[in-house]
């Protein structure tokens, strides 16, 4: 008797999980709501949280594994996740003597770029049975949609590039100009897109740009006491254009060069300073026809 239950609990288990597996695999919200309020009473809460959590979650893909933890946490407790599994990455390959910016480093769109070395220390840490998931798992990228969305819009990896050049331009910045430099461009950025604030963007765009400098000063960066940074607006759209693509960035100066109104309109798509960018596009629309 106690063995044919316990078959029938194993068989009701393997149903319960293809079926989740079916759902989760269409992204389909309602269908695993649907199964919780199904199973729980046949399973019990507790062995049907083991299924979800210690077997669908860990078997499934990044993809899926990432639309779940977002749909039934919530982002921000799925961001909360993701900085603690990074967190808890960096403890693990550190205390191997390896180093950040160097055998591995955190993208401004949460993908994790690691070496050999570094992979095969994290998969060490892991049991058998989950190495080829979490192998997987590491060949996908984890990026917020709001940086998709403006990528894919402007067409070239733009918050990639914008961090190289910020990192090499804070090596020939005072730590109170660095500062400067990153608040501004930081607070432009987000002023234009809000939503890059909710895909905690300015956090990993600052780590990303420091990673490369000494901890002492890019601690001294970060704490820099200003409250109100004030940069040159001229060098940050030269950055800005570049990292778009533009091959005349350069002619963008503050004495012989001027703007052109193409430049103005890139600058409109991810760029917003005390005043508004289409408010300059307007005014020179009007007195371009007057002056032809």
């Amino acid at each position: 008797m106690k063995i044919n239950l316990f078959r029938q609990n194993k068989n009701q288990a393997a149903i319960a999980k293809r079926q989740f597996n079916d759902a989760l695999s269409r992204h389909d919200k309602a269908a695993i709501n649907g199964l919780i309020t199904q199973w729980q009473p046949i399973l019990g809460a507790e062995k049907l949280t083991n299924l979800i959590v210690n077997e669908l979650l860990v078997e499934c893909d990044s993809d899926n594994h990432s639309w779940f933890c977002q749909m039934f946490l919530g982002q921000f407790h799925y961001e909360q996740m993701q900085r603690k599994a990074q967190n808890n990455i960096f403890q693990i390959l550190a205390s191997e003597g390896l180093e950040l910016g160097k055998d591995f480093s955190f993208g401004v769109g949460g993908e994790i770029i690691i070496s050999d070395r570094a992979e095969q220390i994290l998969l060490n840490q892991l049991p058998q049975e989950r190495r080829a998931s979490f192998e997987a798992q590491l060949q996908t990228s984890l990026v917020p949609g709001a940086m998709t969305a403006i990528e894919q819009q402007l067409g070239c990896p733009f918050f990639t590039n914008l961090t190289e050049i910020a990192s090499r331009q804070i090596q020939a910045l005072s730590n109170s100009q660095a500062a400067a430099y990153l608040g501004v461009v930081l607070a432009g950025l987000v002023s234009r897109h809000p939503q890059l604030k909710d895909a905690d963007f300015p956090t990993r765009f600052i780590i990303s740009t420091l990673e490369s400098l000494p901890q002492e000063r890019a601690m001294a960066i970060l704490n820099d006491p200003q409250t109100n940074p004030q940069f040159n607006e001229t060098i940050i759209f030269q950055h800005l254009l570049a990292a778009m693509g533009d091959t005349e960035y350069h002619r963008v100066a503050d004495f012989d060069g001027f703007i052109s109104l193409e430049q103005l309109k890139k600058l409109d798509l991810v760029w917003c300073g005390e005043r508004r960018i289409s408010e300059l596009i307007t005014m020179m629309e009007k007195w371009q026809p007057q002056n032809r």
